[in-house]
């Protein structure tokens, strides 16, 4: 088999890690982290044993000597062993008959050159026999209500469709310490991806029935065109891929390829390939957790034409604020849905979003709010606001559940898109999760981030990059063994081979033959200096040249070597060019014009 780097093929034979029913740890031992791992694979009905060569138990569970003596090949293998021994671990593992592993250990950052030596062997070991890994130098892999082969805590995760892989353990933890915020239909702690990586994740999660989105939080992207295809194929299943890519700034780069090994890249290549297949790209964990809990609600809005209800005016501004940023404004009330809450309630001329605070008995006024709302032919979803935390005492909590309940009874009534958004940026109750999930109500949190995954579920559709067809190919002599930025008439030259058109021009080697020139091609002209570089930049630039003085002035400026060229009036000055990145390969580059270039 070919080793992962070397091919653009997504390899989506990572089901079993989704459905494992029995597992084998090697290197069984009563320490912590293994301690850990046994905790999280034992699910009801699943094998577990252990492989170790002197002890018949570790951790609670009965161990054999090897892989070979179990008598059947397990679903997933987990090796918990140093740099010294995982290799020969992996090959026996192999001889047996696995080919689905989790390899926690063997981190660049704590085994030295014995580390470094002994995951290329592992890699090699594996791609020969085409198995699939999670790792190594991970945390592992979560399925909620699953075996999960991890190493850290789990806290009462709640199944849902959200495929996440993540390229740091501790954001791993801090999804599997939400518990039941987001549902998740797995968290990978994908570590070095020697054998498979976020593309072939994303590859599986489109073909996956119980994977509706994914999210993924990325320290780089090892193969770009195997990237690309992933996102082709979550776009064609009509699955939202939401991205938080960090190694932005020269900083966070040179600390990811210490930490993972791999190149960052360009983030704007990055962006603009998310872009052509409709993938979200973030910024921040906040945005992107509510993103994820958005999506995962599995509802979305039938547009943007939102009514807010909040017992708060301030905060119900701060929505209002946050959704026209969004891009979502909200809109006026439909009037009759206005005139009838004014008539059922003393609002003196209620608007949107509506503030019912001290209107009303809130056990009331917030159903018949909402309900009236979600009702209305001209509403697209209702958003409740109110402050809810876990923390919160004095009928605080009892109020967010029961509006929350409304929310779900909303739904199930109307079948219009409900969501409640807390601006207090604190954990909900478990009791308003379990309220809301079933009923498919998106729990969001803080204003900001909540209104843009609102948005996102209004606006977002697939994307997918045109067939570009095939090009005939043009010798361009011009181009052949060119060392940099070619000259503009180089330029255009070549351009004019793929059928381009310019402008007329002409190229000057003295004052006296640009005269001539522009005596040719009758004025105005323009007068420009003959190079690659950002000629206004450097006054190599002369609009509007109406006679052969001015000509020969702003060709002596510029050094006597300078093109001519017919000067076009109207239209829109644009820039448009190529670049090849790096990672991502060719690049089309859009933008203004002229000197704003």
């Amino acid at each position: 088999m070919t080793p992962l780097a070397e091919t653009d093929v997504l390899r989506t034979d990572l089901a079993p890690f989704l459905a494992a029913r029995s597992a084998a740890v090697v290197g069984a031992s009563d320490r912590g982290s293994t301690v850990k791992l046994v905790e999280n694979l034992r699910v009801e009905g699943a094998t577990l044993v252990g492989v170790h060569p002197t002890r018949s138990e570790a951790a609670g569970m009965p161990c054999v000597p090897s892989l070979a003596q179990l008598g059947a090949v397990p679903d997933l293998v987990c090796v918990m062993l140093g740099p010294a021994t995982a290799a020969a671990a992996v090959e026996d593992a192999l001889a047996a008959g696995a080919r689905t592993f989790v390899i926690p250990g063997l981190g660049a950052e704590a085994q030295g050159p014995d580390g470094v030596a002994a995951r290329a062997d592992v890699a090699r070991l594996l791609a020969d026999h085409g198995a699939a890994c999670v790792g190594v130098n991970c945390m592992g892999m979560v399925v909620p209500g699953g075996m999960s082969p991890w190493i850290g805590t789990i806290l009462a995760m709640r199944p849902g469709a959200i495929g996440t892989v993540v390229h740091s353990g501790s954001i791993g933890e801090a999804l599997t310490a939400m518990g039941p915020r987001v549902g998740i239909r797995c968290c990978v702690s994908a570590g070095s991806e020697i054998s498979r990586d976020a593309a072939d994740w994303l590859g599986l999660f489109a073909e996956d029935p119980g994977t509706t989105a994914a999210g993924l939080f990325l320290e780089a992207v090892r193969r770009p065109r195997a990237f690309e295809e992933g996102l082709r194929r979550m776009a064609e299943a009509g699955k939202p891929v939401v991205v938080l890519k960090v190694g932005r700034s020269d900083a966070a780069a040179a600390n990811a390829l210490a930490h993972t090994g791999a190149m960052v890249g360009s983030f704007r290549a990055f962006r603009a390939a998310c872009a052509a297949y409709g993938a979200i790209v973030v910024d921040d964990y906040a945005d992107w957790i509510e993103h994820l809990e958005a999506l995962g609600s599995g509802r979305r809005p039938s547009g943007p034409r939102l009514v807010v209800l909040s017992n708060s005016g301030g905060e119900a501004e701060l929505l209002a604020d946050h959704a026209a940023d969004a891009g979502i404004p909200l809109m006026p009330l439909p009037a009759d849905l206005a005139a009838e809450l004014d008539a059922a309630w003393p609002f003196h001329g209620v608007h949107n979003p509506v503030d019912f605070w001290a209107v009303g008995p809130a056990d009331e006024i917030v159903p018949s709010c909402v309900l009236a709302a979600a009702r209305h032919p001209d509403v697209d979803g209702v958003v409740i606001n109110h402050d809810q935390s876990f923390r919160f005492e004095d009928g605080e909590r009892e109020t967010a559940a029961f509006d929350t309940a409304v929310a779900a009874q909303a739904v199930r009534e109307t079948g219009t898109f409900c969501a409640v958004i807390s601006t207090v940026t604190a954990d909900a109750s478990d009791e308003v999760l379990a309220l809301a999930a079933p009923a498919g109500v998106p729990v969001l949190i803080g204003g900001g981030p909540a209104l843009r995954a609102l948005a996102t579920l209004v606006r977002w559709e697939p994307r997918l990059r045109p067939d570009p067809g095939t090009w005939a190919q043009v010798d361009v002599p011009a181009l052949a063994g060119a060392a940099g930025p070619l000259p503009e008439r180089d330029s255009k030259e070549a351009l004019a081979a793929y059928g381009v058109a310019g402008t007329r021009e002409r190229r000057c080697a003295t004052p006296a033959e640009a005269v001539s020139a522009a005596d040719a091609l009758g004025y105005p002209v323009v007068v420009k200096s003959d190079g690659p570089a950002h000629k206004e930049r450097v006054g190599g630039v002369a609009l509007g040249v109406l006679d052969a003085p001015a000509v020969r002035a702003a060709a002596e400026r510029m050094g006597g070597s300078v093109l001519v060229a017919e000067e076009l009036r109207g239209g829109v000055e644009a820039i448009v060019g190529l670049v090849r990145d790096d990672q991502f390969g060719p690049l089309v580059v859009v933008g203004v014009g002229g000197s704003w270039a």
